[in-house]
């Protein structure tokens, strides 16, 4: 038994030739339509609301509001469903442009092994959250209660949180629906600002939350490691997200803004693509339309800078990711504290700081955070520590600790003067030029 976990846990994706390209060419494709169409049964959603965290998570809101629109407006059902239509389309086509400009913009095709691993390590965490939700249902069970109450933990929470904000929450000002939903996006985009700021700064939610998404050393949007799936927090997290941003929303109308709400995310949805493709990056900057929406929808091309691995490009303190950190219309939140980013005219690298190599195993890189946190409350002994583990800064490590993620581990790259250092992607040696891709660091003396 020992031989087989520690087989599937240290084993590694292997090298995957360029002949299975179209394979590889045909699942991006494949998870770009289906991710494009699954999205649709978001856009009713408020601001900063995902899976889980609103509603009814299905097509049917989506499909009453069109119908209702359909019977009172019919011009603006028109209007709404050709905005949804160009919405769809236009990602659709930007993620299947991060994938097939690659080579043009970085010199070799995406990896076929990056997209493999990551594509498997977001599925393992979807699939986890059924297991999640079986292992809460058994202990109600075993404790009295009905199993029912952890199986549809999600659905049970935000009933609670729905009843709470409807019966408790006062609407202080009953505001025009366009009024309304700004409103609701720069007073709901503060705490969004600061529960994704802490996911970086506070080393639970980074290691066992957040570090996943940031992983990837150049994005496509099949291998981003999605925020919502990941490992084990987000259903911990659903009752408080849901009365949180439930009362902002409250506040500004008494009524539900599907409608409204559908047309808010049409628009910031079609910048937002640009956030998560390496390739698209240069298109992006050098488009002033998609920088002027990303900048309104604080996301875009701009948030591409906060993947940076690079401290170089507004790291702050020598840090990566804590800019551009999002939340609230015209990246206001980020203006008043401090971590707002202009975009570089060098196509920053995506990943962990300084790009370390990760070990390329699926199961590992997804239960990595767990495994840390779990190694490291075992393997120190005093309480001190222990609660400096749980509790600390995400710069903060206890004395014996390994990153199950992160190969070599410590390892940093320096950069002498007068150089400048830069990074390059190449294939490993050999007759066939396989996928296996590497970050390879590369100093050019100044000119």
């Amino acid at each position: 038994m020992n031989k087989f976990l520690h087989f599937i846990f240290e084993s590694e994706v292997p090298d995957i030739g360029e002949r299975y390209r179209k394979l590889a060419s045909g699942l991006v494709i494949l998870f770009i339509v289906g991710y494009s169409i699954g999205f649709l049964q978001l856009m009713h959603l408020g601001p900063y609301l995902g899976p889980g965290l609103g509603d009814d998570v299905s097509f049917q809101p989506l499909l009453n509001s069109l119908s209702e629109l359909h019977s009172q407006a019919p011009a603006m059902w028109y209007a709404l469903l050709s905005l949804l239509s160009f919405t769809v389309l236009f990602r659709v086509v930007a993620m299947l442009g991060g994938y097939f400009l690659f080579e043009r913009e970085e010199g070799q095709p995406y990896p076929i092994k990056w997209i493999v691993v990551f594509f498997l390590s977001n599925t393992l965490s979807a699939l986890a959250i059924p297991l999640v939700l079986l292992a809460l249902g058994t202990l109600f069970l075993l404790s009295g209660l009905s199993f029912d109450i952890g199986w549809h933990w999600v659905e049970h929470n935000v009933n609670v949180a729905n009843q709470f904000v409807m019966t408790h929450v006062p609407t202080l000002v009953d505001a025009p629906a366009p009024v309304a939903v700004f409103s609701i996006a720069v007073i709901s985009g503060f705490f969004h600002y600061w529960f994704h700021r802490l996911g970086h700064t506070q080393r639970f939610l980074w290691l066992l939350f957040h570090r996943p998404h940031h992983m990837t050393p150049a994005l496509i949007q099949p291998t981003t490691m999605a925020v919502f799936t990941a490992l084990p927090l987000f259903i911990f997290l659903i009752l408080p997200y849901n009365l949180l941003f439930g009362a902002c929303t409250k506040l500004f109308s008494s009524e539900p803004l599907y409608t409204e709400v559908i047309i808010f995310n049409c628009l910031i949805l079609i910048p937002e693509i640009f956030g998560h493709q390496t390739a698209l990056y240069q298109i992006g900057r050098r488009s002033r339309l998609i920088r002027w929406a990303s900048f309104f929808s604080s996301n875009g091309v701009y948030h591409y800078m906060h993947h940076s691995s690079e401290p170089e490009h507004c790291g702050q303190n020598g840090t990566v990711n804590l800019v551009n950190i999002g939340g609230g219309p015209l990246f206001i939140w980020d203006i008043i504290f401090g971590t707002y980013c202009p975009l570089s005219t060098k196509t920053p690298r995506a990943g962990l700081s300084g790009q370390p190599e990760l070990h390329l195993n699926p199961l590992r890189l997804t239960l990595a955070g767990v495994a840390q946190i779990g190694s490291e409350l075992l393997r120190n002994p005093s309480w001190r520590e222990k609660w400096r583990i749980l509790v600390s800064s995400s710069a903060y490590s206890p004395p014996v600790s390994t990153d199950f993620a992160v190969k070599h581990e410590g390892r940093k790259h320096t950069q002498p003067t007068p150089t400048v250092i830069s990074y390059r992607y190449s294939f490993n040696a050999g007759a066939a030029p396989s996928a296996n891709v590497n970050a390879e660091l590369i100093t050019e003396q100044q000119s």
